[in-house]
């Protein structure tokens, strides 16, 4: 039986200081100089100080949790970085924690796998990751980028066999699926192995107060990764979404794929206000 880790997230969300996370990684490594043709997970071997820099970059404008460098690419790229997963992981969570140096929480991020793998493929390969991350005794295991429910069934099932370390997994928005399914679906993940759950969201049409209050008020404590412009003086009603409905000790916050450090700064602001 592997061993139970000492963390608790919900020790830190009753500091009520807002958890915000992170924002993007590949467009923030680019513009460091990562080049196009290598995947952002490879930089954590071969350009680790740029990883550093990034997370360095995200925790000076107030970010207190940090997603490891470890999307995993899809296509072409992936034969460039099969055989040495494990290196690139550990990696990714040594450089995390190196530069966290206890001023974040740390989670190791898993993303979805290739469409066409079979599903004991991505159940393998689900399951390396939580090992890899339980190894090197990340605080959270992460998992974004998955639309299917199923998909996500399938990969806490595989982190829940190897791992004991407390799993947020978040659900994409899609158009068509009603609060009510997502609501039965992020219970459902609930009771097969995450510790807690949230939601994606790349447009601002999901972001409705309604649908955010109902989740919190179903779940507790809900995550959400916002792949969306937060501007507070353009949209004003964003601010009085967060005041009234996203407290802080039932949330915490990331940015998504497109979100910069200054943005990050932006959010802070507008939980606490």
């Amino acid at each position: 039986m592997f061993e139970k880790p000492d963390f608790n997230l919900i020790q830190i969300l009753e500091e009520r200081i807002p958890l915000i996370g992170d924002g993007g990684v590949g467009t923030l490594l680019r513009s460091f100089g990562l080049e196009e043709r290598f995947p952002a997970i490879q930089a954590n071997l071969e350009q680790p100080e740029l990883v550093k820099r990034m997370h360095q970059a995200y925790l000076r404008k107030g970010t207190r949790l940090i997603r490891t460098n470890s999307i995993l690419p899809k296509g072409e790229q992936w034969s460039s970085i099969e055989n040495r997963l494990e290196a690139l992981i550990n990696s990714a969570s040594a450089l995390a924690r190196e530069v966290s140096n206890n001023r974040a929480v740390v989670a190791g991020r898993i993303t979805g796998a290739p469409e066409e793998w079979s599903a004991e493929a991505k159940y393998q390969l689900y399951g390396e990751q939580a090992v890899y991350f339980s190894d090197t005794k990340v605080d959270l295991i992460w998992l974004e980028q998955f639309t299917s429910c199923e998909e996500m069934l399938l990969a806490l099932r595989a982190v829940r066999q190897v791992s004991a370390v407390q799993t947020v997994a978040h659900l994409s928005l899609e158009p068509g699926r009603t609060s009510l399914d997502l609501t039965e679906e992020l219970k459902h993940l609930m009771n097969s192995g995450a510790t807690f759950v949230g939601v994606m969201i790349d447009s601002p049409e999901f972001f409705q107060e309604s649908l955010l209050q109902e989740l919190i008020d179903e779940l507790g404590i809900l995550s959400l990764v916002l792949d969306l412009v937060l501007d507070q003086e353009k949209s004003p009603d964003l601010k009085e979404v967060f005041r009234k409905n996203i407290p802080s000790e039932t949330t915490l916050i990331c940015g998504g794929q497109n979100f910069l450090p200054e943005q990050i700064r932006d959010l802070s602001e507008m939980h606490k206000s």
